[in-house]
Order: structure tokens, then C-alpha cells, then sequence
């Protein structure tokens, strides 16, 4: 989890500053469908919160880059 978490930040600070790779974009893309096979898996209130927040980033972040592309 704590590298869903790096991955996302990291693709989401990318697209903030400025269009990714292919390699990077195509980790981005990767990324989504990830959090949507463990967050059902987690127990925990806080951290089921927290990561969901994280996956919203990551979707964002992959919108932006797909707008970007237009």
C-alpha cells in the first residue's frame, strides 16, 4: 500500500508538472484498476478512507493527462 501511495503521488506530481512519457502514463494508467483490487481487501476505517482519496488522485491525474492528449 505504501507504494500505491508513492506510485500515485509521484504520477500526480508528474501531471502537474507537465505531460508524461509513454512509460510514465502508461504506469499511471496501471495504477487504477490496482486500488480498485485491494481497497476492498482493507479492514481498517481510516486507511480504506485515505486510499480511496489516493485512488481519486490517481483518476484525476490520468484525466488530466488524458485531456492533455486532445
Amino acid at each position: 500500500m505504501v507504494m500505491l501511495d508513492a506510485d500515485a503521488y509521484g504520477f500526480a506530481s508528474g501531471v502537474l508538472a507537465g505531460p508524461l512519457s509513454e512509460q510514465r502514463r502508461s504506469g499511471l494508467t496501471r495504477l487504477t484498476p490496482v486500488f480498485e483490487k485491494v481497497l476492498p481487501m482493507i479492514d481498517d476505517e481510516y486507511a480504506t478512507t485515505y486510499y480511496t482519496h489516493v485512488r481519486e488522485m490517481a483518476v484525476l491525474a490520468a484525466e488530466i493527462e488524458s485531456l492533455r492528449r486532445k
